[in-house]
């Protein structure tokens, strides 16, 4: 009997390679932004007419994400896994833009900030689609600056964006072979290896920043809880950290960044 390319084993049933801990990784990330998407919900997205926080849609869309390159890695299709992180690695960007941008430009007089409620509408890009101009904004803000001058004390974030852009286009020959799932390749698992520390390095990237950011995001729903109840709410509860995003920032960013964790930390004391 021939089998056909479903039933065929390919370099992605090596034990080695179907055991790797990044599919652990991204299972707990994928859980994370599945809860951190309904714990904003309720947060409005000041500046513009949209009832619903709009992160609450960008989150469970990054979910997404995660899912589709759990997927084709499950395939072994590593170098579209690697395009697809990049794409997750422009959402952590489109995110910062969007809430920094509406922080700065909306006021009493500019209820609604146009440029953000345009892209919204589907009548505009954000701005023209570039990237380049989104991170730069970000990067540069007065509310983001010190951020960023410690993440990039560091420099896999930027090995990261090449290593991406490198299997987008196809760059080096290698990065046609490895999307191959049948080809032998004794860098694989190094490679798998890599990919791992990229998606941490983004995941602490996107985590950090946006609740240095935004702290608010944080707190955990037990104050509000209470109050729905008709029940009077513990001392202090509205500084609490919701559980979810106290477990992660204690078993990966603080052991991972722990300058990025106490800068985070100084902004949320409860953290």
């Amino acid at each position: 009997m021939v089998l056909n390319d479903i039933e065929r084993p390919t370099k992605a049933d090596d034990p080695e390679y179907k055991e790797h801990s990044v599919f652990q990784d991204l299972d707990k990330f994928i859980g994370f932004y599945d809860s951190l998407s309904i714990s904003v919900l309720n947060f409005l997205t000041l500046g513009t007419r949209a009832i619903i926080n709009i992160d609450t849609y960008v989150y469970s869309s990054i979910q997404g994400t995660l899912e589709s390159i759990r997927m084709v890695l499950r395939a072994g299709r590593l170098g579209d896994a690697f395009v697809l992180l990049r794409k997750y690695n422009d959402s952590i960007v489109l995110n910062l833009y969007t809430n920094l941008y509406l922080e700065k430009n909306r006021s009493e007089e500019k209820q609604v900030v146009q440029e953000i409620t345009a892209w919204l509408a589907g009548e505009a890009r954000l701005p023209d689609n570039n990237y380049g101009s989104m991170s730069c904004y970000i990067e540069e803000s007065e509310e983001l600056k010190d951020f960023f001058s410690t993440l990039y004390k560091s420099k896999e974030y930027r090995q990261t964006r090449q290593r991406c852009n490198d299997h987008t286009h196809y760059n080096y020959f290698d990065n046609v072979l490895i999307n191959d799932n049948k080809v032998h390749n004794p860098k694989r698992i190094e490679l798998l290896n890599l990919f791992k520390s990229d998606l941490e390095n983004l995941f602490i990237l996107h985590i950090s920043s946006i609740f240095y950011l935004n702290d608010h995001y944080m707190r955990s729903t037990d104050c509000t809880d209470s109050l729905d109840m008709g029940l009077i709410p513990e001392p202090d509860s509205q500084y609490w950290v919701a559980p979810f995003i106290q477990e992660i920032f204690s078993s990966l960013i603080e052991k991972k960044r722990p300058d990025l964790f106490k800068m985070v930390k100084c902004k949320h004391p409860c953290t």
